[in-house]
């Protein structure tokens, strides 16, 4: 599983975001990776990202869940011990 996050430097919400983000990666060893959409417009559209920020949970190239603009953190976790329930 990974953590997609793309966040824009301009964007102060981003930012506090993005250390629950770091926390939340570490706690359940999953890889983050972190796209600012500024430097890498490309990347944004592939993935068909319009708001920052947004968090998107893959497994196996496989989108499994999408989070933009207005989530949670306990929300994000949530998603993330289901998911990992299903594939233990």
């Amino acid at each position: 599983m990974k953590i997609i996050y793309f966040k824009n430097d301009q964007c102060n919400v981003c930012k506090t975001v993005l250390e629950k983000a770091k926390i939340l990666s570490n706690e359940n060893e999953i890889e983050l990776e972190i796209v600012d959409v500024t430097e890498h417009p490309e990347v944004a559209g592939q993935m068909l990202v319009f708001t920052v920020p947004t968090i998107i949970l893959v497994h196996e190239n496989n989108e499994i869940k999408r989070f933009a603009r207005n989530f949670s953190i306990p929300e994000i976790e949530d998603t993330i011990e289901r998911y990992k329930k299903l594939i233990s």
